[in-house]
């Protein structure tokens, strides 16, 4: 079991984030008799998955309703941000290319290729 401090300074998250986690119901640590927090293997788990969430853009509000889904099973939303991640990594990496392009045109002085000029853009972002 690591108090709020230990798992503050493992994870990043300051200790002021925990205690807004455990305020609003999402990350519910076990409370000792001397009114510490501590958490287990459990909350551990469950933090990193906010994390991981939280670094794919969800609010906590969808966090929240993804992790307390009673069909919830940890090494398959694991599997799932694994896809989200590799995903992202392609589209980031389809991006970088089109601004790598975009600079050796323009340092060549030669005209950008519309039908290229977006590629590695998400829709869905810029949608958003």
């Amino acid at each position: 079991m690591q108090t709020v401090k230990q798992v503050a300074k493992a994870s990043g998250v300051s200790v002021r984030a925990l205690h807004h986690y455990d305020h609003i119901g999402l990350l519910k640590p076990d409370v000792g008799d001397n009114g510490y927090r501590y958490y287990g293997q459990v909350e551990l788990l469950r933090l990193q998955h906010i994390l991981f969430y939280r670094e794919l853009g969800l609010p906590l509000a969808e966090i929240a309703r993804i992790l307390d889904d009673p069909a919830f099973d940890t090494r398959a939303a694991l599997i799932d941000l694994r896809q989200r991640v590799d995903e992202e990594i392609t589209q980031r990496r389809d991006l970088a290319q089109t601004i790598d392009r975009t600079l050796a045109l323009l340092d060549a002085g030669e005209p950008v290729d519309e039908r290229r000029l977006f590629y590695g853009v998400s829709p869905e972002k810029q949608a958003a």
